[in-house]
């Protein structure tokens, strides 16, 4: 049996090199390949615009434009988190821009201290609202939310031992989570990916809701969350225009939403 050509002989070593991480790579993205799939081919189902974020590093991050059945424009999106967070990884999140307004509701985990743009805990001292609207006018909207706020709970035990639900006072003529809404929110299908936790809150620049979850999400994830999120707009209360003109952090912000 003659010996290969070292031509030969490299050019097998080099394939093996390239397949061997190739082929590894083909294997263990082939369920997120196909979750991606389902999840463009749901969106594209409804009308809706898939878009990849790339740009992230991340094959499973996505956007998705798109709107309610009563015709709401909204924008979701899909990212993982910075690694930091105990029992979530994947941040599901999605905005309705055109119910922007000062905010009035907040659904917040029990314990929570922080939510980006949504009120926080603790009750800030007087006259930062006027300081803070200088570089963001949602900050400084739900600062001022956060003192009039009061707890309104939802009447299904496990929701109101898991969450806090805060809105103005002259906003109670209907709880903004009710005994049914809540139960959808804590009783998600086994198909999909329960999530760590939810959050809801509106700010002058629109009606928002996230998921935390563990794991990237799959389209059953997707069409249940935003069924809920569509749901709770269907509660919200007229949006009252924010009077406080967009700052630095709204503006970057806003950019990086039209992106």
């Amino acid at each position: 049996m003659k010996p290969l050509p070292p031509l030969a002989t490299a050019a097998a070593v080099f394939a093996f090199a390239l397949g061997l991480p190739f082929g590894l790579y083909v294997l263990l993205t082939r369920q997120q390949r196909r979750t991606t799939r389902e999840i463009r081919d749901g969106a594209a189902a409804h009308g809706w615009r898939y878009r990849a974020r790339r740009w992230q590093g991340n094959p499973a991050a996505f956007r998705i434009n798109g709107q309610t059945r009563s015709g709401l424009t909204w924008i979701l999106t899909s990212e993982n988190t910075l690694g930091y967070d105990r029992d979530w990884s994947v941040r599901l999140h999605v905005l309705f821009p055109v119910l922007g307004g000062e905010a009035d509701l907040a659904v917040l985990p029990r314990g929570s201290g922080e939510l980006g743009s949504a009120p926080a805990a603790p009750v800030p001292p007087p006259g930062i609202e006027s300081r803070v609207a200088a570089v963001s006018s949602a900050a400084a909207s739900t600062i001022g939310f956060s003192r009039v706020s009061r707890e309104f709970p939802s009447g299904f035990p496990a929701f109101d031992a898991a969450y806090r639900v805060l809105a103005l006072p002259q906003d109670s003529a209907q709880p903004p989570v009710d005994p049914a809404l809540a139960a959808r929110m804590m009783q998600w299908p086994a198909d999909a990916i329960a999530p760590h936790s939810v959050l809801a809150w509106r700010d002058p620049l629109g009606f928002q809701v996230q998921a935390r979850l563990p794991a990237s999400p799959n389209w059953a994830t997707v069409a249940y969350f935003l069924a809920i999120a569509e749901a709770l707009t269907a509660r919200l209360p007229p949006a009252v225009p924010s009077t406080t003109p967009p700052g630095f952090v709204d503006r970057l912000v806003g950019r990086l939403l039209r992106s």
